[in-house]
């Protein structure tokens, strides 16, 4: 009987170190590997939700010239018009006075 427990305690001793190993072997997992990659993640994240913010930021600015842009093309017909107009008006008086 004794001989029993005795196997058996060390058989539990042997299950209690291995349990030990393997969580030590496992925190040493996820520090030395799985920690930094999680880290390296985050970072590369972060990373990311920057350039999305610039991205968004350069996207407005591009609206707002697109829109200045626009607003002057639209005007421009009306700009040559009123140069030839003028041009027009220019040489009218240009040839009354000549005359």
């Amino acid at each position: 009987m004794d001989l029993k427990l005795e196997h058996m305690a060390v058989e539990k001793n042997g299950d209690v170190l291995i349990r030990q190993m393997l969580t030590e072997i496992l925190t040493g997992l996820k520090t030395k590997l799985v920690q930094p990659v999680l880290e390296e993640n985050n970072k590369i994240a972060g990373q990311l939700k920057d350039l999305r913010e610039q991205e968004q930021t350069d996207i407005a600015i591009l609206k707002e010239n697109l829109a200045v842009l626009d607003n002057r093309v639209q005007q421009l017909p009306l700009v040559i018009l009123a140069v030839l107009r003028d041009a027009i008006n220019q040489a009218g008086e240009d040839n009354q006075n000549g005359d």
